[in-house]
């Protein structure tokens, strides 16, 4: 016994001594510009245009707001139109941006006003509203580069109904579970990225997962499932309500049908988010639709869903 204790003391003396602080120098990568945009019917187009940042730079309100691009030419595309989007900050916003913008992002309306120390910038036009089953094309030039992508916004996809079950635990009788009844179209490539409203919160995605596609369910009629609360991804969830709602809340869903391309950008990035530092994860890259920059443009067909926890 004590010639073992006497091994391990002497183990870890080796390991101790063997310390040496390594310093490595990680290359900057080349700054690329960052798209996300999206149109969806009835409003205009919202494309937001930053910098891409290092790994371990900072994040605070100032940095995110000084990567912006500024006096960038963006130009929207359809039907043989072009319209030149013009760069916006939240204090001009009028009402129909501010709600898309809000309902997109995840942001309250209230911190779109101007009145909040952070200056978001979107480029829009108030001459282009979207269209169901109309396909448009992004053209983006700054500083001698050139962002290119197209996408479509597809025939609407509502739901059926939505209803509520209550929590499998009787001691959690004040929490619900949120299920949609949904009939797949009989065509292959159907997709949705949802969004869920709880009372005044914003519309928040799918914290784990937000989009689906119809691929193992081309067709079925009548299908239900469980739909997860929406949470903000800037904070850790509490798995113990993840997911949940509670008696008294009024959920509205965000229902967003969406083509194959903008799929697989919120597929892949939500598996690259949720793989981070797994020892298990697989492999991922984020499949971007923006040629020459980073990013996703795409179109969004909307229909809205309500029900209240009695």
């Amino acid at each position: 016994m004590r010639l073992r204790y006497f091994l391990l003391l002497l183990l870890l003396s080796s390991l101790v001594a063997c310390e040496e602080d390594l310093t490595i120098d990680i290359p900057a990568g080349q700054e690329q510009l960052v798209v996300e945009g999206h149109i969806e019917q009835g409003a205009p187009p919202v494309v937001v245009l930053t910098r891409s940042r290092p790994v371990f730079a900072g994040f605070s309100p100032a940095d995110i707001e000084a990567s912006f691009v500024h006096g960038a030419q963006v130009v929207v595309s359809s039907g043989g139109k072009s319209y030149t989007l013009k760069e916006v900050p939240a204090a001009a916003f009028w009402p129909g941006l501010r709600r898309v913008v809000s309902e997109q992002f995840a942001i309250p309306e209230a911190q779109l006003t101007g009145n909040s120390s952070f200056i978001f910038y979107v480029y829009t036009s108030e001459e282009l509203l979207g269209e169901v089953g109309k396909s448009y094309q992004l053209r983006i030039s700054y500083e001698g580069r050139e962002l290119t992508s197209s996408t479509t916004i597809p025939n609407l996809n509502p739901l059926q109904e939505l209803f509520l079950q209550p929590h499998p635990d009787p001691e959690q009788d004040s929490l619900f579970i949120l299920f949609y009844r949904y009939q797949d179209p009989d065509t292959l490539g159907n997709s949705v990225r949802y969004f869920t409203k709880r009372n005044s919160e914003p519309f928040y995605p799918g914290y784990f997962a937000s989009v689906f596609n119809d691929e193992l369910i081309n067709g079925v009629r009548n299908l239900s499932f469980p739909l997860d609360r929406g949470e903000s991804l800037g904070q850790e969830v509490d798995l113990d309500t993840y997911s949940y709602f509670g008696k008294g809340d009024t959920i509205v869903v965000r229902w967003a049908a969406v083509d194959i391309e903008h799929y697989r950008f919120w597929y892949t990035l939500e598996n690259e988010r949720n793989n981070n530092g797994s020892p298990i994860g697989s492999p991922n890259t984020t499949r971007s639709n923006i040629n020459g920059g980073l990013g996703v443009w795409g179109g969004y067909g909307v229909t809205y869903h309500r029900i209240v926890v009695e």
